[in-house]
C-alpha cells in the first residue's frame, strides 16, 4: 500500500535532461530523443495507422483497442503504448515500430487514459478514467519486459462520475510522476523511488500538469468553473511544492468557459493556456500567454478555431498550431508576435492533434470527423496531402517522437 501525505518533497530536478537514446536505422536522433521515420495515427475505433511521411502512405494498419486515441512513444523511438479509454476497456496495447506489429496487451485497470513513457525510457505511467475498487489506479509498466512494475491505488472521496483523471507528466530525472485526481480536485505526485503519494487541493478540476523546461517548477492547468473561479494555472515550486503564483485567464469576450491544455513555447520563455469551453459547448477561442519568469500576462488573442484545446509547437519554435474541439479550422500562430497568421479549414470534423517531421517542414494533423490525416506544409501554410486512415469518426493523436507534454517537442 502506498504512503499518502500532503506535499513535502525535499528535492526535484533542476534541469531538463532527456534520456540519451541509441539511434536505430531509419530514425533520426535529435536533442536526446529518437524520431522514428513513421507517423503513428491512433484511432478511437481501435486502430493504429503507421504512415510513411516520405510517400504519405499507410504501411501498417494495426488493431489496438476501442477508445485507443492517446499513447506515448518511448524515448528510443522503438515502441508505442496505447491506452483504451472506452467504456469497459482495460488494456494498454504495445506496438513495436520496427516490426510494425502489436507485441503486447496489458491489463492495467479501468479505462486506461494516457500512457506516458518516462524520460529515461524505463517506465510507462498509466492513469485511468475509471475507478478500480473505488480507487484511482495509476499503473507503471516496465518497458524492458512489458510487465506491470507497480500499481498505485489512490483513495478518492467520491464515486468518480465522469473522467476521474486526465493527463500526466514526469520530472526530468524520471523519479516523480505527476497526475491529477478529478474526483476530489487534487494534484497528485507519485514518487517512483518509494511509491509514496502526495496530494494538494486545487480550486477546480485539474487537467494538465506541465514541468517547466528547466525542471524548477510545475505548472498545473485548472479548468475553472465560472468567472469567479476561472480557468487558471497554479505554479508550484518543484523543490518545496509551495505555490509561486496563480495565473487567471482574461476571458475577454468569451461566452463559454473551460480551460484545457497549456504548454511552454520551445524557447521556454512563455506559457500558453487555452480556453476550450465545456465539452457540450466548445466555443472558446482565447489563448492567454504568460511570461515564464515574471508570471505576468503578456498577450491574449483569439483564433479562428473554436473550442481550442492544444497549441502544438513546431520543432524550430517559430510556429504553433492550435487544434480544437469545435470547428474544422486550425490556426497557425507566429510565436514571435504571438498572433495568428493563417487559418486553415481542414476535413469535415474537429481538428485534434499534430505531429511534425523532425525538420519542421511538415505537420500532420488529425481530424476526428472523417478520421483522416492531413499534411500541412509549414512554409506554404497549406494542406498538401490527405492520407486516408480512419475514414470515419474517431481520429485521435498523431505521434512520432517522445514528448513529456505532447504539445512540446524535444529541445
Amino acid at each position: 500500500m502506498s504512503c499518502k501525505s500532503r506535499f513535502n518533497l525535499k528535492t526535484l530536478p533542476s534541469a531538463l535532461l532527456l534520456a540519451s537514446c541509441a539511434t536505430i536505422a531509419t530514425q533520426t536522433s535529435i536533442a536526446g530523443a529518437t524520431w522514428p521515420d513513421l507517423m503513428i495515427h491512433l484511432h478511437g475505433s481501435g486502430k493504429a495507422f503507421l504512415v510513411d511521411p516520405t510517400s504519405d502512405t499507410v504501411v501498417a494498419n494495426l488493431d489496438t483497442v476501442k477508445g485507443g486515441t492517446l499513447g506515448t512513444t518511448t524515448p528510443d523511438g522503438r515502441k508505442v503504448y496505447v491506452g483504451g479509454a472506452a467504456e469497459g476497456q482495460r488494456e494498454v496495447v504495445v506496438i513495436d515500430l520496427a516490426k510494425k506489429a502489436v507485441t503486447g496487451r496489458i491489463d492495467t485497470g479501468a479505462r486506461p487514459k494516457h500512457p506516458l513513457a518516462s524520460p529515461n525510457g524505463k517506465l510507462v505511467g498509466v492513469n485511468h478514467w475509471g475507478l478500480d475498487d473505488g480507487k484511482l489506479r495509476v499503473t507503471f509498466i516496465d518497458t524492458a519486459t512489458d510487465q506491470i512494475a507497480k500499481t498505485v491505488d489512490v483513495g478518492v472521496g467520491g464515486e468518480g462520475k465522469g473522467p476521474t483523471s486526465m493527463h500526466n507528466s514526469w520530472s526530468a530525472d524520471s523519479r516523480y510522476f505527476y497526475t491529477v485526481d478529478r474526483v476530489d480536485n487534487q494534484f497528485v505526485v507519485i514518487d517512483t523511488q518509494d511509491w509514496s503519494v502526495r496530494e494538494a487541493d486545487v480550486a477546480s478540476k485539474p487537467h494538465y500538469p506541465v514541468p517547466s523546461p528547466d525542471g524548477s517548477e510545475v505548472w498545473l492547468v485548472l479548468e475553472g468553473v465560472d468567472r469567479s473561479n476561472p480557468p487558471q494555472v497554479v505554479v508550484y515550486d518543484a523543490t518545496s511544492l509551495q505555490v509561486k503564483g496563480t495565473l487567471n485567464m482574461p476571458l475577454e469576450g468569451e461566452e463559454v468557459i473551460e480551460g484545457h491544455h497549456g504548454n511552454f513555447t520551445q524557447d521556454g520563455k512563455h506559457f500558453m493556456i487555452l480556453n476550450r469551453g465545456p465539452g457540450k459547448d466548445s466555443r472558446g477561442r482565447e489563448v492567454a500567454v504568460f511570461d515564464a519568469k515574471t508570471k505576468q500576462l503578456v498577450k491574449r488573442f483569439i483564433t479562428g478555431s473554436t473550442g481550442i484545446g492544444h497549441a502544438y509547437n513546431s520543432p524550430d519554435g517559430k510556429y504553433t498550431m492550435i487544434t480544437n474541439y469545435g470547428n474544422n479550422v486550425v490556426s497557425i500562430v507566429d510565436v514571435t508576435t504571438m498572433a495568428p497568421v493563417k487559418d486553415l479549414m481542414i476535413g469535415t470534423g474537429r481538428m485534434g492533434h499534430v505531429a511534425y517531421t523532425p525538420d519542421g517542414r511538415y505537420g500532420y494533423v488529425s481530424n476526428d470527423g472523417d478520421g483522416n490525416l492531413f499534411k500541412v506544409d509549414m512554409e506554404k501554410m497549406e494542406v498538401v496531402a490527405e492520407v486516408e486512415t480512419g475514414k470515419g469518426k474517431g481520429g485521435g493523436q498523431v505521434l512520432n517522437v517522445w514528448t513529456n507534454v505532447f504539445e512540446e517537442l524535444p529541445r
